[in-house]
C-alpha cells in the first residue's frame, strides 16, 4: 500500500487477527525508501502488535526501476489476499479519507485462480 495511517479500525481488525494467529504480512511504502513521494513513515502508523508481530517489508529505493530521466516507480498497488481465496484490489490507500471520504473504487474475488495467482505474485 502506498499510504496509510489514520486507521485505528485497520489496526484492531488486524491486531485481533494476529491474536487469532493469523499470519499477516503488509508491504508498505516507506518515507525513507520512496526517496521523498511520501513523507509520512506508514511504519510508525502501525503501532503495537502489527510491527511487533506481522512480516512487515518495503520495497527498496536501489531495487526500483528507473526510466531514462532517472525517476523511479512508486509502490501504488493496493491489495489483499486471504487464505489465497478472496483478493480485494483496490485504488483505496488505507487513511482516513479512502476509507470514509474519498470515492474509491475496488473488486472484490472470491475464489476461482485470482486471489492465489496474485498472492504468488506478491501483490
Amino acid at each position: 500500500m502506498f499510504a496509510a495511517y489514520k486507521i485505528p479500525e485497520i489496526i484492531t481488525v488486524l491486531t485481533q487477527a494476529i491474536q487469532r494467529r493469523v499470519a499477516v504480512t503488509l508491504i508498505v511504502e516507506s518515507a525513507e525508501e520512496s526517496g521523498g513521494k511520501t513523507t509520512f513513515e506508514t511504519i510508525t502508523a502501525l503501532e503495537g502488535t502489527l510491527t511487533e508481530a506481522a512480516a512487515i517489508y518495503v520495497w527498496p529505493l536501489e531495487q526500483r526501476p528507473r526510466d531514462a530521466a532517472g525517476r523511479y516507480g512508486s509502490l501504488h498497488a493496493k491489495c489483499a489476499v486471504a487464505d489465497d481465496a478472496v483478493a480485494l484490489i483496490s485504488s483505496a490507500n488505507l487513511t482516513d479519507y479512502a476509507l470514509n471520504l474519498n470515492m474509491e473504487l475496488g473488486v472484490l474475488i472470491r475464489g476461482g485462480d485470482i486471489p492465489s495467482q496474485v498472492a504468488a505474485e506478491g501483490g
